[in-house]
């Protein structure tokens, strides 16, 4: 059959009826082996249990073929869910499975860790990260936030829960009585000049792959949405603020204005309230823009802001799946909403780690079903992979049988294979792009994006504590000699605290709210650092007030300050020994007698001891010998 033969060709050719063969046909097919029938390649396995889009079962089932599950137990090769995945779910895992979820993306999709991780890149690159509004975190950055009030200005805020999403429960203020001072917010500078379309504000979502984190790889795809507000803009005022259609441009909201407009043909992108990516560019050029270098901006701003949770990223993988040499078990299709204000300067809103693949439109459907289609194909999946590991497994399994132990590879060779993976990953990605646009790694600009992730690596160490305890103890070494003998001299007339307070607390710094100035740990000083306004510290509202410091609860405050200071375990025999010692003191000073040894509860920073509570006009002690150990466990009751 020739190869220009159309299918109707290879029709009349099947149905053609077959010439009886002859003779020497016979002989010869006698004569020639008979060939085994090729088994039929096993079908990749698509678990879609948890995800509500009929988009991505559509994908997985017409275009790739994939086998589609719907039960939680069953044997898959990618998972795709709507939430966020587990840590453990990520270290069961098999080296052949992929899910579309990082463990720790929420370090991104959470608008408060977003704009905490970008303001500490911010103090170090003021420049470079300066493509998001101000942002704070509130209540830890009230007195932070007054500050803006202070320079007489009156801006525009716009105020976000923390944990909700579709516009829900934002809102605009002006003033800081505004906002409930109990719940938690996320504070950005409104951006009162946005640039306009049909006399619209409007926000882009633009998508974003992340398909790898050690090394990181980041594609952007090119076709997104624009969403458009239901009512033309208006500079906010207090006429206006509470009117979201003008506000805000969320689909969730504004798609119940009574103005908004369904595009029902996929082919015409310029009508309605949601629009393409490539109509925006069209017409910011048509109107005098350069959307060229706009493009290039949101580039680089978000690979800035995937450089500043690199290191968080890359830790929390590694910690699961520590021997995947390819770095790829893991993707994660991101929605990066950017606003773009009069001129042309793009803003970073918020970063979605579960975009919408709703298809309620004809053009709906046909981006995110491409998006979707071209995301898979990327992947890279093989039901091979699978094959060859189970066959593996049963190698290893033989081997042991037999009593072959199995080398483990070295460093140098496990660095040889992770570059080789990387480059065959390299060299079939570049292939196979789609409608996506590789914009990390990028060889113009590594370096650079390489001083951001080194930064962030460093900042998020000390964060999260990695170096902290190194580096409060050379904030320690550093003290004078009077901080660092402030606890000795806390309580003189009580010789049993006295001797506490020298073998735990040697070292010591002062509270967070005393300035340097005022060092010398005292009772006095503490106190006025409680009060929110030193006129208010007097006599009458120490006694009065239980937030103050008494001078007979002094000692125990410094013991345990010390206490937290230290690591756990130093920490709970601290203050174990602090509390034997305040029993033995209840003991010489009131009068018990022993009823009886009952093994009773005893709970002692945390740890329970079984046994039935006491009554209330009991008491629960420990027998201690003279060396200050613990040998039983008494119920008293006073005389």
């Amino acid at each position: 059959m020739n190869a220009s033969s159309g299918p109707d060709d290879n029709i009349s050719e099947i149905s053609q009826p077959p010439t009886k063969p002859s003779a020497s046909a016979k002989v010869d097919r006698a004569s020639t082996p008979v060939k085994k029938e090729a088994k039929k390649k096993p079908k990749l396995i698509i678990n879609i249990l948890n995800t509500q889009y009929s988009v991505v079962r559509e994908v997985a089932k017409k275009v790739f073929r994939f086998k589609v599950s719907l039960n939680a137990g069953c044997e898959w090769d990618l998972l795709w869910a709507d939430t966020g995945v587990t840590a453990d779910l990520l270290t069961k895992m098999k080296p052949y499975q992929k899910v579309n979820h990082y463990p720790a993306m929420s370090c991104l999709a959470k608008k408060n860790y977003l704009g905490r991780n970008l303001m500490r890149m911010r103090k170090t690159f003021p420049v470079e990260y300066n493509f998001f509004p101000p942002t704070w975190n509130l209540p830890r950055d009230t007195n932070e936030f007054r500050l803006q009030f202070e320079q007489g200005k009156c801006r525009m805020y716009i105020a976000k829960p923390e944990a909700l999403c579709q516009g829900r429960g934002i809102f605009l203020f002006r003033s800081p009585d505004e906002l409930d001072p109990n719940e938690h917010y996320v504070v950005q500078r409104y951006i009162k000049s946005p640039y306009l379309i049909d006399d619209l504000k409007f926000d882009l979502r633009i998508y974003v792959l992340v398909y790898g984190c050690d090394p990181l790889r980041i594609y952007i795809y090119n076709e997104g949405l624009a969403r458009l507000a239901t009512e033309e803009y208006e500079a906010p005022c207090k006429g206006n603020m509470k009117n979201l259609f003008i506000h805000l441009t969320n689909y969730a909201i504004n798609k119940d204005s009574e103005n908004f407009v369904f595009n029902t043909d996929s082919e015409r992108t310029d009508v309605g309230h949601k629009r393409s990516l490539s109509f925006v560019w069209s017409y910011i050029d048509s109107h005098g823009g350069n959307s060229k270098l706009l493009r290039r901006k949101i580039k680089k701003s978000i690979v800035k802001t995937l450089c500043a949770v690199q290191p968080h990223l890359s830790h929390s993988y590694r910690m699961c799946q520590p021997n995947d040499l390819e770095d790829n078990m893991c993707f994660e299709i991101l929605g990066f909403d950017i606003l773009i204000d009069h001129k042309l300067k793009p803003w970073l809103l918020e970063v979605n780690h579960s975009p919408s693949f709703t298809t309620d439109t004809p053009f709906d459907h046909k981006v995110k079903r491409a998006l979707v289609a071209d995301t898979i194909r990327l992947l890279h999946m093989n039901s091979n992979n699978r094959v060859k590991y189970y066959q593996q497994k049963q190698e290893e399994i033989n081997s042991r049988v037999l009593g072959r132990g199995q080398s483990k590879l070295t460093k140098e060779e496990k660095e040889e294979l992770h570059k080789k993976a990387l480059e065959e990953r390299d060299k079939y990605e570049l292939a196979h792009l789609g409608d996506y646009v590789r914009a990390y790694p990028d060889p113009k600009l590594n370096d650079k994006y390489g001083q951001y992730i080194a930064v962030a690596a460093k900042a998020w160490e000390e964060f999260y504590g990695y170096n902290k305890r190194a580096t409060k103890t050379n904030e320690r070494n550093g003290l004078k000699a009077n901080d660092k003998n402030l606890l000795k001299s806390a309580d003189k007339n009580s010789a049993k605290t006295g001797t506490l307070m020298k073998t735990i607390g040697k070292k010591s710094s002062a509270l967070p709210n005393v300035k340097p100035s005022q060092r010398k740990f005292t009772p006095e000083k503490y106190n006025r650092a409680k009060c929110v306004n030193s006129k208010t510290y007097s006599r009458e509202s120490r006694d009065k007030s239980t937030s103050i410091l008494r001078p007979e609860d002094w000692p125990d405050v410094c013991a345990r300050k010390v206490e937290s200071e230290m690591p756990r375990s130093q920490a709970m025999n601290a203050a174990e020994a602090r509390d034997r010692s305040k029993l033995v003191d209840e003991i010489s000073q009131a009068k018990f007698r022993p009823i009886e040894n009952s093994g009773a509860a005893l709970e002692v920073f945390g740890r329970r001891v079984a046994g039935s509570l006491p009554k209330p006009h009991t008491k629960i002690t420990m027998q201690i010998n003279s060396n200050n150990e613990m040998k039983g466990c008494f119920r008293y009751v006073l005389v």
